[in-house]
């Protein structure tokens, strides 16, 4: 049963329970943007003398938001709306930090794992755990951000290892682990007294789209060199052309991944040529489910079986009800 708190810590690193004060709380994470966003408003009224010593929430302020002492998310508020009964407060993890710092960065047959964790030394970035990548990276960046650096580090890493990733914050540390080390069970607990059920057992909408838009059924690798365009590699699906028509794509490589471009070309051929498909569901809430999480689904009447990955995932609790609406893509 969910018993959720608020805490804001001051740089003075004093702490404030404010959960009584607050309402509408909202956590949301997707595939697509590094980080976790926490929002929630916040009760004031400094003309209530029972109040007026409460308006404490302030632009910077660190948040640690929990249920049953188990925390959910670790940040800083970075926009405040102040009205007259109220403040709307937005928060994210300290991958915010990863989102707005820019550096100029070299590495020479550097392991993957090795470089982000450099990138994380320079920033005092905490790391929780980097699994280990193998995939040796040699490039300079420039002006790049540190998220981007690290995004086009494990995409270098999936190209050749055919391996994702999932880059995230938990307790103010930074992880970075394989989808497939990320299954959960997600379920519901209605009462104290109540005994907790699987959540796909109470769904309470579900759609889903499909689409050929983004499909690649041909591959070419060509040399990042400007001075040669010769073909290094293929991959493609005859079968596929020949019902949907020729959709392709060119990836370049650097000279030395050279060596890797038909593992490359075979990989990259694995992940774009499907229809793909998008699946939303409002459920229930669990604290387990966000974005990067491997879910065991099965529903008849939609045709889903086997194991989804969710890409996007917004929780809201109001009114002491616990609600989520995920989006999720089946795992090839």
């Amino acid at each position: 049963m969910d018993n959720y708190t608020v805490l804001i810590i001051k740089d003075n690193s004093q702490r404030f329970n404010i959960t009584q004060l607050c309402s509408n709380l909202n956590w949301r994470d997707s595939l697509e943007t590094l980080g976790m966003e926490f929002s929630f408003d916040v009760a004031r009224n400094i003309e209530d003398k029972y109040m007026v010593n409460w308006d404490l929430v302030e632009i910077g302020d660190k948040v640690i938001f929990a249920n049953n002492n188990v925390e959910i998310f670790r940040g800083i508020i970075t926009d405040l709306l102040t009205e007259r009964y109220k403040k709307s407060v937005t928060a994210f993890d300290y991958a915010f930090y990863l989102n707005q710092s820019r550096i100029i960065i070299q590495f020479r047959k550097t392991s993957a794992t090795d470089a982000i964790k450099q990138l994380c030394s320079k920033f005092n970035v905490p790391i929780g755990n980097v699994t280990n990548i193998s995939t040796q990276i040699t490039k300079i960046y420039k002006d790049k951000t540190v998220a981007e650096i690290i995004k086009d580090i494990l995409e270098q890493a999936t190209n050749e290892l055919n391996i994702k990733y999932r880059l995230e914050m938990r307790k103010g540390k930074l992880y970075i682990e394989k989808y497939t080390d990320l299954i959960v069970k997600p379920t519901f607990q209605p009462a104290s007294n109540i005994t907790s059920f699987n959540i796909f057992d109470a769904i309470g909408n579900i759609s889903k789209t499909e689409s050929i838009r983004d499909m690649r059924n041909s591959i070419l690798i060509t040399s990042s060199d400007e001075k040669s365009s010769r073909v290094i590699a293929t991959a493609k699906d005859d079968k596929n052309i020949a019902k949907f028509g020729l959709l392709q794509d060119v990836e370049s490589v650097d000279n030395k991944d050279i060596a890797q471009a038909q593992n490359i070309a075979r990989n990259k051929l694995k992940e774009l040529n499907k229809v793909n498909e998008d699946i939303t569901l409002e459920l229930l809430g669990d604290d387990k489910v966000r974005s990067g999480r491997i879910l065991e689904i099965n529903n008849d009447s939609f045709g889903l079986n086997g194991q989804y990955l969710v890409k996007d995932c917004t929780h809201t609790y109001n009114n002491s009800i616990h609600k989520m609406n995920i989006t999720v893509e089946k795992v090839i």
